[in-house]
């Protein structure tokens, strides 16, 4: 099994090796545990290769009526996992949610970056990531302001509809020795 298979959370290493602390064997067990508030974007209804605006992250803290801090861990909505087919005879259909995802702007993550979170986390493979048909548009969170600032990344959520606004967030990465990522069984409770 890839250490980035499901559920899972990518390390520093995932893009930097070079990096002190840079493997996912080098955090704490409790690296991933923390207050999580959830950015429901579903009502925008974003197609595959879109960037979340800063403008979007900032009504939807209003709308939900919270601030994001320093250490909060962040989970993004898109409404995703509708797409997520695994189980289909069609190999298009297994295959279209990993090559096809919305993202975020840079001016998204570098607000997710100066506020301190600890994490980011979506329902899509990427996270911040901009895909279209598996060519990659943007990910200025991977390269620029996530994994080189030592925020992970949390990728393939599900279920998010059945979790709280603001709650805490668990999952614990196993201790893969060198690892740039791991899988992860995480749950948010409120």
């Amino acid at each position: 099994m890839s250490e980035h298979t499901g559920s899972h959370v990518d390390a520093p290493a995932h893009l930097i090796r070079t990096m002190p602390e840079a493997t996912i064997d080098r955090y704490p067990v409790d690296v991933l545990v923390g207050l999580s508030k959830k950015y429901d974007l579903k009502r925008y209804k974003f197609k595959a290769g879109d960037q979340v605006p800063l403008r979007v992250i900032k009504e939807t803290e209003k709308r939900a009526g919270f601030r994001l801090e320093s250490d909060d861990i962040v989970i993004l909505q898109y409404g995703w996992e509708k797409y997520y087919q695994a189980n289909s005879p069609d190999p298009a259909k297994r295959e279209w949610w990993g090559k096809n995802m919305p993202g975020l702007s840079a001016a998204v993550c570098k607000y997710f970056a100066d506020a301190g979170v600890k994490a980011v986390g979506s329902d899509t493979a990427g996270c911040d990531e901009c895909v279209i048909d598996g060519q990659l548009k943007h990910n200025f969170g991977h390269t620029k302001y996530f994994l080189p600032n030592r925020i992970f990344i949390i990728e393939g959520l599900r279920n998010l509809e059945r979790v709280p606004t603001i709650g805490i967030f668990v999952a614990l990465p196993l201790k893969i020795k060198g690892g740039s990522g791991s899988p992860i069984r995480p749950i948010i409770f409120g």
